[in-house]
């Protein structure tokens, strides 16, 4: 076995000076600003996608109501649902990823190939279309019964509901 040795070169500080010590200036009095807000333009069409409001102001257009009153959003319809249609059932998830005829959906555990071939959604007012994975094949068509349940029928003409 050979030794090996080592010569450690010894390590200087580096050269300082003295710390100086004086009492510090008090900071500046300041007088509150008050931030300038813009005018807004105005504007002589309404946007798209808004109303006029006759109280003054433009208002967003709000989810166009089913026939039964209730408020269809497409926020409304993402997350996970029960799906059931000719007495199967299965799960359907939506979300707001784009995809080739609306928004991306995916299935589970469906036994029907046309609903486990569903792979995209849209809303169209009240309407919720469910499409194959081309985007373009309408699987099926429903409408909103309350906020948590849709039912309409699917392009062979079964029924089919949509719930949580």
């Amino acid at each position: 076995m050979t030794q090996r040795t080592q010569t450690i070169a010894s390590v200087q500080p580096a050269p300082s000076r003295p710390v100086q010590q004086a009492p510090l200036a008090p900071p500046p009095t300041l007088e509150p600003v008050q931030p300038e807000v813009p005018e807004a333009p105005i504007a002589s069409e309404p946007l798209p996608g808004t109303e006029p409001n006759f109280g003054g102001g433009v208002q967003t257009a709000a989810a166009t109501p089913a026939p039964s009153g209730v408020s269809v959003g497409r926020t409304d319809l993402l997350g996970g649902w029960t799906i059931s249609s000719g007495g199967a059932s299965c799960q359907l998830f939506m979300s707001l990823t784009t995809w080739t005829g609306g928004y991306r959906a995916s299935t589970r555990g469906c036994s029907a190939p046309s609903l486990a071939g569903i792979a995209a959604w849209d809303l169209n007012g009240s309407t919720v279309t469910l499409k194959g994975g081309d985007g373009s094949t309408q699987v099926a068509t429903l409408r909103a019964d309350s906020a948590q349940s849709f039912s309409g029928s699917t392009s062979d003409g079964a029924g089919i509901t949509v719930s949580r």
